[in-house]
């Protein structure tokens, strides 16, 4: 990859990252990514009260839908000045005012997607409608839908080459591999001169696990044009998966330097810069996600992973340990025996971990609509097992480490079991960053794995809640669990 230009640190960090690492189906159309930028270097509209021209234009294609979706996106206040206007829009189409098609294509920009295919029911066939419904179901997992409305862009006058592109990566999403390479066979000698075409390429390469000829075919689209998004990220995934950390961190940081950057890219690069040992730069990147999505699963979850790593302490023989308070606090209340009530209020409440919940009062809590004294009193009996409290301050928790144990006996096995524990740990398919852990603890097999407690594994640098509950999830596939262990 290297035709693409060195473009410096990533100081700010604009909007790039994701996962486990997270992956998004191909083009933005897909909508598995939710593209929101902090700056560019691009020349775009800045003034927000040019946005709402967007309603105004006497027609639209859709290299004009793709300035304003740009515009929309330049920072958190214009993208809420945008969906205001949709919403006013919206309005005045209720009441048997406004232009359906202006609206659906606003709401597909912020990625509304089941609204905007709802207004895009009551407007007539055209170009855009059909390219912009596509990109509405394909984000909602419509594959089929989302292939019959490019057929349809096709009829209404749509470059063909642009929608069987668009087509094959959906086949891709589907599953459908040998569908996707079809419609590239089709293409193979006009194709050669179109970045699309090499990245789909690269994306079927993918698919069929031959990271060789993915990285070529990137490499190729990359060269016709060093500004394809797509093809951007999906390198830089790749190098990240491939754990060649430096060539991934650039593609990340070109990636956030377009008028739109991606999310997923933005979590990517917090996850590396993580696993490098840059906790400043990965929580800076994961904090603009979170500025403009508060919500966000994954960047949450990384997020106190990161500040979890940040807060490491170095025990006397001068080796890392983490915390266990602050382990304690990060884990997940969906650990623990609730009522269905009490965790469906704590969901509402956006309450997810025991250090969210701790920081909260009685009255806070029986101040919620459905939160009453037995929910109450189930709340206070699980903190109190765990030596915790509503409204303690964390300064004010004292957490135990755990006493020195001892491992059971390995259970006698039959020879099916002795199979299944020869099997490599990447049969689990586990995430890059639990990999890179088991490989630092040289697990090569299941049994290996098997050999190790969660303490074990938590007290591994970066093997953090998320990556044991992944790991947990992935043996238990199998019938399969860590070690435990007995006083």
């Amino acid at each position: 990859m290297g035709n693409i230009p060195d473009i410096g640190t990533f100081r700010e960090c604009p909007l790039s990252a994701g996962g486990g690492r997270v992956s998004y189906g191909v083009l933005d159309f897909l909508g598995i990514i939710l593209p929101e930028t902090a700056w560019s270097s691009q020349p775009m509209m800045t003034d927000t009260m040019e946005l709402a021209t967007f309603f105004d234009l006497p027609e639209y294609n859709i290299e004009v839908v793709e300035q304003y979706a740009d515009a929309a996106h330049i920072s958190f206040q214009t993208r809420e000045r945008f969906d205001t206007l949709v919403n006013e829009h919206a309005a005045k189409v209720e009441s048997g005012q406004g232009d359906a098609l202006r609206v659906a294509l606003g709401l597909t920009v912020l990625g509304r997607y089941q609204e905007a295919l709802e207004q895009f029911e009551k407007t007539p066939a055209s170009v855009v409608r059909h390219v912009y419904a596509s990109q509405a179901n394909a984000g909602l997992g419509r594959y089929d839908a989302a292939l019959e409305d490019l057929k349809a862009a096709v009829k209404q006058g749509w470059d063909a080459f642009e929608a069987d592109m668009r087509a094959a990566e959906i086949h891709v999403r589907a599953g459908a591999v040998d569908a996707a390479q079809k419609l590239l066979d089709q293409y193979a000698k006009p194709g050669a001169d179109r970045a699309a075409w090499h990245f789909v390429q690269g994306v079927v390469a993918e698919a069929n696990e031959d990271n060789v000829a993915a990285s070529e075919a990137y490499d190729e689209a990359l060269k016709l044009d060093t500004q394809h998004v797509p093809t951007l990220f999906r390198a830089a995934r790749l190098f990240d998966l491939l754990g060649d950390d430096e060539e991934a961190l650039r593609l990340y940081e070109h990636l956030s330097q377009q008028p739109r950057a991606h999310i997923n890219a933005l979590v990517n690069a917090a996850v590396i810069y993580e696993d490098v040992g840059r906790y400043d730069e990965a929580a800076l990147c994961l904090r603009r996600v979170l500025k403009v999505n508060p919500n966000h699963a994954r960047a949450r979850l990384f997020f106190k992973d990161v500040e979890s790593c940040r807060d490491m302490i170095i025990d006397e023989t001068g080796g890392e340990r983490v915390d266990a308070r602050t382990r304690l606090l990060d884990t997940p209340l969906s650990e623990y025996e609730l009522s269905v009530r009490a965790r469906n209020c704590l969901k509402k409440m956006n309450i997810r971990t025991l250090g969210e919940l701790v920081e909260l009062s009685e009255a806070e809590l029986l101040a919620y609509k459905n939160f009453g004294e037995t929910s109450l009193a189930e709340i206070k009996q699980l903190l109190d097992r765990k030596g915790l409290r509503l409204g303690q301050r964390v300064e004010e928790m004292e957490v135990a480490e755990a006493p020195a144990e001892t491992p059971v006996a390995a259970p006698v096995r039959s020879p099916g079991q002795e199979a299944v524990l020869a099997k490599p740990v990447s049969d689990l398919e586990l995430s890059v960053r639990a990999r890179r852990c088991l490989q630092r603890l040289n697990v090569q097999t299941l049994g290996d794995l098997l050999q190790y407690t969660e303490q074990d594994l938590l007290s591994t640098r970066n093997f953090g809640v998320t990556s044991l509950t992944e790991v947990k999830a992935r043996l238990a596939e199998h019938d399969l669990a860590l070690a435990t262990k007995k006083a």
